[in-house]
């Protein structure tokens, strides 16, 4: 009886993990569609993810200071949180970067390259094995990649460069989030989040003399309802890899393509080509085959 109901309580967990990611693939464009409305605003996209994550750790520092004080400021692993800062910086800088010239749904298309990066990154950071078949879906992936992209004159545009830059930052982060998540001693969801939106304010800050443009009263409005979108996404998500293996639960995110063609389409009248589709679902499937190998 107890293997069984251990079996059971393992399902319910995982079902919950994926309820979780695909409730955070209908969230995250919302956060694109207002970084896209700032930054072709003219508001630069380092300020854009600045200010989300700073408005994150104002809302958030309430919480940690009445029952988590001791991780404001990590006790140990600091090196490892400022480098979850640097990545979630990187990640949003790129991508808000890669809307201003690209739509939503071509810039999260690019990005989809993330799982190829968290499989080579897993190879030198995790020690993970990867196989031969494996590594024939990397090629595959990376081919579909191209097709997507689609360089021409023999350079990238800086769209689809600052797309596939946001991608192995997000690899990057993934990583950092697993190491974080397991050992001896995890982190919580809920402090995992605060820390990484606080590191960023540290990291990000000593630009903002470079970068700072001033916002009209309906610009903040946005920056608010991304801040706010951002948090509640980025906490499922952890929340996600937390409840459920990373290889059931990384394919759902895949839902965003969807979701974020629909954002495209409703608030920009963009729809990524059919060449575009082709290219994803064969990256679609590349990394689903990549999930299941692993």
């Amino acid at each position: 009886m107890a293997p069984n109901a251990t079996l059971a309580g393992r399902r319910d967990t995982s079902g919950a993990g994926i309820l979780m990611m695909m409730l955070a693939m209908a969230l995250v464009p919302m956060i694109d569609v207002q970084a896209k409305h700032l930054v072709t605003g003219g508001i630069p996209a380092m300020q854009v993810i600045f200010l989300r994550m700073m408005c994150g750790t104002l809302i958030l520092l309430p919480v940690m200071l009445a029952g988590r004080r001791e991780a404001i400021i990590p006790p140990d692993g600091r090196i490892k949180a400022l480098l979850l800062g640097f990545f979630s910086i990187a990640t949003g800088f790129c991508f808000f970067g890669a809307l201003r010239f690209l739509s939503i749904a071509d810039t999260v298309a690019i990005s989809f390259v993330q799982p190829l990066f968290v499989t080579l990154l897993s190879r030198l950071f995790l020690k993970e094995t990867v196989g031969p078949a494996r590594w024939v879906a990397l090629l595959v992936g990376f081919v579909a990649a191209l097709l997507i992209i689609r360089p021409s004159h023999g350079a990238l545009e800086p769209g689809s460069l600052l797309a596939l830059g946001s991608g192995a930052a997000m690899a990057g982060y993934v990583i950092l989030v697993k190491k974080s998540t397991g050992g001896s001693r995890p982190l919580t969801p809920l402090t995992l989040t605060f820390q990484t939106h606080f590191m960023a304010v540290l990291v990000g800050a000593p630009l903002m003399a470079l970068f700072w443009v001033g916002l009209r009263p309906e610009q903040w409005w946005m920056v608010l309802g991304m801040t706010l979108f951002g948090l509640v996404g980025q906490y499922l998500i952890i929340k996600a890899y937390e409840c459920a293996d990373a290889s059931l639960v990384a394919p759902f995110a895949y839902l965003e393509i969807v979701t974020s063609t629909a954002a495209s389409w409703l608030f920009f009248s963009q729809v990524p080509d059919h060449v575009t589709f082709i290219g994803v679902a064969i990256l679609i499937g590349s990394s689903v085959f990549i999930a299941w190998r692993r």
